[in-house]
């Protein structure tokens, strides 16, 4: 009886190890794609205003956003991993760019604030 009572206990701790790492990880995500998110839509601004400065300072911010969650979407999504980085690296040369060119670096973005909320969509 004793054995019954230690081997239950063990598989419950278990897998609530496991259930508290999975959501851990999808907290991670979450967290990491609505700072993505925000910083998409300030980029967007700036954009729209012409504020070249601005875009030069937020674009490359996506990518230290993204760095400290993109394994985890690789692992667990691979598709739509590789939407964002379809995206995401041309957004991020067009924000540094010498000039600034707010067509296509508009529906860049736009591409990857769709591809953001979808994996957001996905995680919840």
């Amino acid at each position: 009886m004793m054995k019954i009572t230690s081997l239950v206990l063990s598989l419950g701790l278990g897998s609530a190890l496991v259930l508290a790492g999975c959501s851990s990880t999808d907290q991670k995500v979450s967290d990491g794609v609505n700072k993505m998110l925000d910083t998409t839509e300030e980029l967007s601004k700036a954009i729209d205003s012409g504020d070249q400065a601005k875009v030069k300072e937020v674009g490359p911010q996506l990518e230290d956003q993204w760095s400290s969650f993109e394994d985890d979407v690789k692992k667990d999504n691979k598709d739509l991993y590789e939407e964002i980085e379809k995206y995401l690296d041309p957004t991020i040369a067009g924000s540094e760019a010498a000039t600034l060119d707010k067509e296509a670096l508009g529906t860049l973005n736009e591409h990857l604030t769709d591809a953001l909320k979808e994996l957001d969509e996905k995680t919840k």
